[in-house]
């Protein structure tokens, strides 16, 4: 078979995983895991089960590249934007920053997330620890050289930092009302993110 040839093959194959991948991440995300069927995944792809099966082995195989897949668009996100080595307090506002836009770009993201907990899956999804590590690599590096307060751990000060922008799009309608409510009207989403970044940069900068 020429290299040609195999190439065809492969970018034929990974244009038939991404279309059942998108399809089943809809599904999955409006009816959960276990109120999704196989069949329903190759209708809305427009790909055979026989195939989806050669591809993903079963629907258990499918759940777990969606999530992968949801996964390694938040690490791609990370990779492009992560600053080299510039000031920790630049740091800290990517790692804000880009929480924000997977979590506003992602919305599929929550659904599944919820979905789990409810059907008891609370395991970690593929690559997240790949995520966690390069941020959590960061911290630790920023506080042995005294750039961040050293009595938290780099796990906590992550998950406190993730907490503040999931808390946002978890509620997220809900919050635009109280905020209306208030009189903020206009740049809500601008305004909660600045205030999440001044409220980590002077609760975690040394002074």
């Amino acid at each position: 078979m020429s290299k040609e040839l195999v190439l065809v093959k492969k970018r034929d194959a990974d244009a038939t995983k991404f279309e059942i991948l998108k399809a089943a991440e809809a599904l999955f995300a409006e009816k959960g895991y276990a109120g999704t069927k196989m069949n329903e995944i190759a209708t809305a792809s427009g790909v055979s089960g026989p195939l989806i099966v050669f591809h993903f082995k079963n629907k258990q195989g499918v759940y777990d590249a969606v999530k992968k897949a949801i996964i390694d668009r938040g690490l791609e996100n990370v990779k492009l934007t992560m600053p080299g080595d510039s000031s920790t307090s630049s740091f800290l506002e990517h790692f804000i920053a880009s929480m924000f836009r997977f979590y506003r770009d992602n919305p599929t993201m929550l659904r599944l997330a919820n979905w789990g907990r409810l059907e008891g899956d609370d395991a970690p999804w593929p690559g997240e620890d790949e995520w966690h590590h390069a941020y959590l690599e960061r911290i630790r590096k920023a506080q042995e050289c005294g750039d961040i307060r050293n009595d938290m751990t780099p796990l906590n000060i992550s998950i406190m930092i993730c907490g503040l922008v999931h808390i946002w799009w978890e509620f997220h309608n809900h919050f635009l009302i109280h905020s209306q409510k208030e009189g903020i009207k206009n740049n809500v989403d601008d305004n909660y993110y600045k205030q999440c970044l001044s409220f980590v940069l002077r609760g975690l900068l040394p002074g």
